[in-house]
């Protein structure tokens, strides 16, 4: 803007006129900004009611996280403890089965030993009474007959003769 020239200088209506323009400019301009500050205010405040908003899901999500990292490190320990205890019972159930087998095993063959002798000794008996009813039946009947029981020893000596 240019000012009118007087004798002394410019016009002093002009100049007051133009500095209280310009106070009125600069001062809603003022207003302007301190408004523009109160809104950018609020929305930082409402911004950083969010990021605490957010900061506390955050730390609730990493609590879940390690709540659930714990979870599963346990229960991954436990697992190996039970499946380490399931081996150990089943070798053990193994070791008891094989010694069972054992003592079965060892049970049968005796009593196949008793059951070989049984027969070894039926038969000598089956012998004994067979070689003693042929001796009955070759000898003449006498009515003074006596019956004689015949023993190893007896039926050796009459297999030889």
């Amino acid at each position: 803007m240019k000012f009118s020239k007087t004798f002394f200088g410019f016009k002093p209506g002009e100049v007051i006129s133009q500095i209280e323009s310009m106070e009125n400019e600069h001062q809603q301009r003022i207003i302007a900004l301190d408004s523009e500050i109160e809104k950018i205010q609020a929305e930082l405040q409402k911004a950083e009611e969010k990021r605490e908003e957010l900061q506390e899901r955050l730390n609730t999500y990493m609590e879940r996280e390690r709540i659930i990292s714990d979870v599963m490190v346990t229960a991954q320990i436990n697992a190996q403890r039970i499946e380490e205890q399931a081996r150990e019972r089943a070798r053990h159930m193994l070791e008891n089965a094989e010694e069972e087998l054992k003592q079965k095993l060892h049970e049968l063959d005796f009593l196949r030993i008793k059951v070989a002798r049984f027969k070894e000794e039926f038969r000598e008996v089956l012998d004994n009474y067979r070689v003693s009813l042929e001796k009955v039946r070759e000898e003449p009947e006498d009515s003074g007959f006596t019956p004689t029981l015949i023993t190893k020893e007896n039926r050796r000596h009459d297999v030889s003769s």
